[in-house]
């Protein structure tokens, strides 16, 4: 049988899960079909966290996922006046702590809209404690793919960044929103600020994260956010991440770069090409991503075998 045919089938069975799990919070392969499963297709906007920020993402044709961060805040109603009663989850980055966007009015409008998928990333487990029943309220309305966000362990270079705590996050997210995308990764120090331009993830920093992941009994999808900059140091590492995340459900990279950062984009091609451009999301600054070589990135036929066993033993479970 030859891939042609395995895509057929995978395009099917994932239909079949997708009306059989009622649509909640789809994978964004289901989703998104004009991506034809290349996730490098998938276009972000950053920092959607005001109201103007939003409309402008939702009026863009061409953009697919809305990445927002969830701070503990104050909602401002207009330029002079900011309710300080009581800290509630805004659209923020910090250190800011005012916002004219609470989280459940960008979720409302979003899921509204219905033609966005949603990266909540929040910066402290405070933020997400404050977001579960807000996230649980809104559960059987999402109809589009939700990725929940948090830098969960310290990473490269000698990160001096609190991660959240991963096992407070990770248990809360899997009990909330078991049909979100964990998307876990590790806090950095790298870039123009304070002056790094070279570094990488080691093997302690991945089997870290599988050792967390495996303890907290993680089985649905993971995606793994790296620097690119970073991630583009050692391709074998993050072959060897993706390698032993077989038990989590599907797992993938998100690759994202800051503003500046040095990033080596023929090395950069290469990682996403040997991961699989069917398994790496890329989330980089455009001068970036114009430099990036994917011709010839290929999802590999044994991912895609591996995907619809997985699938019919999913759908032959659901039927016992």
């Amino acid at each position: 049988m030859d891939c042609t045919t395995f895509a057929k089938i995978l395009s099917f069975l994932t239909l079949i899960q997708f009306v059989m799990c009622d649509g909640i919070a789809p994978d964004p392969k289901t989703f998104f079909q004009g991506i034809k499963g290349n996730l490098t297709n998938i276009v972000w906007a950053h920092a959607v966290n005001s109201k103007e920020n939003l409309a402008k993402a939702l009026t863009a044709k061409n953009i697919m996922m809305l990445e927002a961060d969830v701070v503990l805040g104050y909602l401002t109603t207009n330029s002079t006046n900011t309710n300080i009663t009581n800290s509630i989850p805004i659209m923020a980055h910090p250190p800011e702590t005012e916002s004219d966007l609470s989280l459940e009015e960008f979720l409302m409008v979003v899921l509204n809209d219905g033609s966005k998928g949603i990266k909540l990333d929040f910066k402290s487990i405070e933020a997400f404690d404050g977001s579960k029943s807000i996230l649980a309220n809104k559960r059987k309305e999402f109809t589009v793919p939700l990725f929940l966000n948090a830098d969960i362990l310290p990473g490269p270079v000698d990160a001096k960044t609190l991660p959240v705590n991963s096992t407070l996050f990770l248990e809360s997210a899997m009990k909330t929103f078991p049909e979100s995308v964990l998307s876990v990764g590790w806090t950095t120090r790298y870039g123009s600020e304070p002056n790094i331009t070279e570094g990488q993830y080691t093997e302690e920093h991945i089997q870290n994260m599988v050792d967390t992941l495996t303890k907290n009994k993680v089985t649905q999808s993971v995606t793994y956010p790296v620097r690119a900059g970073l991630a583009a140091g050692d391709i074998n590492v993050m072959k060897t991440l993706i390698d032993r995340s077989s038990s989590f459900g599907n797992a993938t990279l998100t690759i994202w770069s800051s503003q500046g950062d040095n990033v080596d984009t023929n090395k950069l091609s290469e990682l996403i090409k040997t991961i699989g451009i069917d398994k790496v999301y890329v989330d980089v600054p455009q001068d970036v991503w114009m430099k990036l070589d994917l011709s010839n990135g290929s999802s590999t036929f044994n991912t895609a075998m591996m995907t619809v066993m997985t699938l019919i033993s999913f759908l032959f479970a659901r039927m016992l």
